[in-house]
């Protein structure tokens, strides 16, 4: 089911949450991993592996839902969208109080407050998007 909201601003933020993911995991160095284990090595990488989860489920949502034709569409994620992107602004949120909680604000708070504002718009459009189609229906 193709949406009239952006699937490039759905796109952005899972790919960047995901990317935000990544670098935590892989490079021991970033600024990114030192906030996730901030709380400790089990909830930071328990929090790093359910954030790279639902940024993967967004970039499929929109894989399967916005690029593949509509025979492929998953009608359930459609309805279920906003949870994903609520998700992805809480997990992004949740690394700024990791932040703030340390006493160490870095610039990287920027980034992790765009990327949970943009989601919660997207969140936000994609619950106005759904009230609409169905009242077309």
């Amino acid at each position: 089911m193709k949406t009239t909201y952006s699937w490039i601003a759905r796109l952005y933020v899972s790919a960047s949450v995901l990317v935000t993911g990544l670098i935590a995991a892989f490079d021991p160095d970033s600024q990114h991993r030192e906030v996730l284990l901030s709380s400790g090595e089990l909830p930071g990488s328990v929090a790093l592996a359910l954030l790279i989860a639902v940024a993967l489920a967004g970039i499929i949502d929109v894989a399967v839902n916005d690029w593949l034709p509509p025979q492929f569409d998953l009608p359930w994620t459609h309805r279920h969208r906003h949870v994903v992107y609520m998700v992805l602004a809480v997990g992004q949120v949740g690394l700024v109080f990791a932040l703030v909680h340390g006493g160490d604000v870095r610039p990287v708070v920027a980034r992790y407050a765009l990327d949970a504002a943009m989601a919660v718009l997207i969140a936000g459009y994609g619950i106005l998007d759904h009230y609409r189609c169905r009242g077309k229906a």
